[in-house]
């Protein structure tokens, strides 16, 4: 599995939301670098502190779009915060699991993280930037 590379079709026409998700990509390659080439022996803490700035800035970040979704008037923000709140459990439950000595695949870690990056940007992000640019 390969890094994220920003490119437009990411872009949700909001400069702040962009650069926030911009941070996440690169929270992201981080974590697949570290999983790849990283120290064996400190995997674990390094997994769990990674996890640990993923769920602190997902706090940051969807309390942020969700201000914004209401400042527009989405329709749709109680769908989408439940996609936050889901997200949020899932690296919870991964959080958990590391820091409870169980075995957590770097790969599911991966494949969990640019699912939700690639899904949800350009799934749901894109819904209310076009909801924004159709009003």
């Amino acid at each position: 599995m390969s890094g994220i590379q920003w490119d437009e079709s990411f872009s949700t026409n909001n400069p702040e939301i962009d650069a926030q998700h911009k941070k996440w990509i690169n929270m992201y390659n981080e974590l697949h670098e570290t999983l790849l080439h990283g120290n064996m022996k400190q995997l674990s803490q390094i997994t769990l502190e990674t996890l640990q700035s993923i769920q602190d800035y997902a706090h940051y970040h969807f309390s942020f779009e969700e201000e914004y979704m209401k400042s527009i008037n989405y329709p749709n923000i109680v769908e989408h915060k439940r996609l936050h709140k889901d997200f949020d459990t899932q690296i919870y439950e991964l959080n958990r699991d590391v820091r409870e000595g169980r075995t957590v695949l770097g790969t599911k870690i991966i494949k969990i993280m640019k699912n939700w990056i690639i899904d949800h940007i350009l799934n749901a992000d894109k819904q209310y930037a076009e909801f924004v640019q159709g009003n």
